[in-house]
């Protein structure tokens, strides 16, 4: 019979096999466990080699991203044959240009798990028992914020957030459940435990005021207990709407297009940014001429800067911004963690242009600066 593997997300990265730690040298390889992590967070879905390397190599720029890529998946596949764990052999697949974990693997993970559990336990349909049932395990399932160690990585925050609210919810679920039985003690104990591991919520918070007046909390108390409720109830839906109102339907995989204001105003923000994270942006004017002693006609000209435009945009990464600076120039802001690389950058936008663009009558210049943070 084979052993049983189990993954935990929460609270750590931590591969278990029969209940004891293994491949425990991962930790000591960042981006072979940043890889892993993601293909599992996302394992639905095969992601492409180039979301991944933006990911993991964001701000840097390497002509072979593949290559990158294939190290870390040998480093991985190695430690699994080191260890002798014959289930997680196949558990990272390669497809074209893809790379994606293996959901036929009767793995335990967590996250997954957790989930599955929050969604019958939340489902008013279902019996009580059965609820409290699933409530039960979801809650003892959630021991913490997801990936605490890579808790700074862009991609984690959401997902973290996602799951720390679910926790939430299951708990003022659980608590629901546990008030008809006037079980007043498991209340109590239970919003300590959520509140040591998400942190403040005012219904918790609330809910263990109740659960140590045994049920019978002060008008004053009751009182605040249902304005709160209220409120809460009426922001969640509030900030649903305003997530939805600012969200487009802009292609996520390309820069981002914006008049000279408000490509303006990003660059003020970046710099505010800047002077909390110690990240580094960088500025970069290319210019558009002809090679040749004539202008183009100024229809020519404006369907030569529409097509370099999509050029630019489709080289640049998700997050990168560009505006129209004047009739032969673009604006473009882009991270990148060095000068260097900054140049490659630019460099393969040119080369790209000059590839792709119809008019070979193109001449194509740009210069770059790094922005000072706003304390500079």
């Amino acid at each position: 019979m084979d052993s049983k593997i189990e993954i935990t997300l929460f609270s750590r990265f931590e591969i278990k096999m029969d209940g004891k730690p293994i491949l425990t040298s991962l930790s000591n390889t960042r981006k072979t466990k940043l890889f892993l992590s993601y293909l599992l967070l996302h394992k639905q879905k095969a992601i492409p080699h180039k979301e991944l390397f933006e990911l993991l190599w964001s701000g840097e720029d390497y002509s072979n991203p593949g290559t990158a890529l294939r190290t870390l998946l040998y480093r991985y596949r190695a430690l699994v044959d080191k260890t002798g764990v014959d289930q997680l052999r196949n558990s990272i697949i390669s497809r074209r240009g893809a790379y994606q974990w293996n959901q036929e693997l009767d793995i335990s993970i967590d996250i997954f798990d957790f989930d599955d559990y929050s969604k019958i336990g939340l489902n008013k349909s279902m019996s009580v028992g059965k609820r409290r049932q699933c409530l039960k395990r979801a809650i003892d399932l959630y021991t913490g914020p997801l990936l605490p160690d890579s808790g700074e990585e862009h991609w984690v925050v959401p997902k973290s957030v996602y799951y720390r609210d679910l926790y939430v919810q299951d708990v003022l679920a659980y608590i629901a459940i546990l008030k008809e039985e006037n079980e007043y003690e498991e209340i109590a104990a239970l919003c300590k435990r959520a509140l040591s591991l998400a942190g403040s919520s005012d219904m918790i918070t609330l809910e263990e005021e109740v659960a140590l007046a045994k049920g019978n909390p002060a008008s004053d108390l009751k009182l605040r207990y249902e304005a709160t409720l209220s409120s809460l109830l009426k922001i969640e839906l509030v900030i649903d709407d305003v997530q939805k109102s600012m969200e487009t339907e802009d292609a996520e995989n390309s820069a981002f297009v914006c008049e000279y204001n408000v490509f303006k105003d990003i660059y003020h923000l970046q710099r505010r940014l800047l002077a909390r994270t110690g990240d580094t942006m960088f500025l970069s004017l290319l210019s558009m001429e002809r090679r040749s002693a004539d202008d183009f006609e100024p229809l020519q000209h404006e369907k030569v800067m529409k097509a370099l435009l999509e050029i630019i945009r489709h080289e640049l990464r998700c997050g990168d911004s560009i505006c129209r600076f004047s009739d032969n120039t673009y604006a473009i802001m882009f991270p990148a963690d060095s000068f260097d690389n900054a140049l490659k950058i630019m460099e393969r936008v040119k080369a790209s242009i000059m590839q792709n663009c119809k008019e070979k009558d193109v001449l194509v210049t740009y210069r770059i600066r790094p922005l000072k943070n706003a304390k500079e």
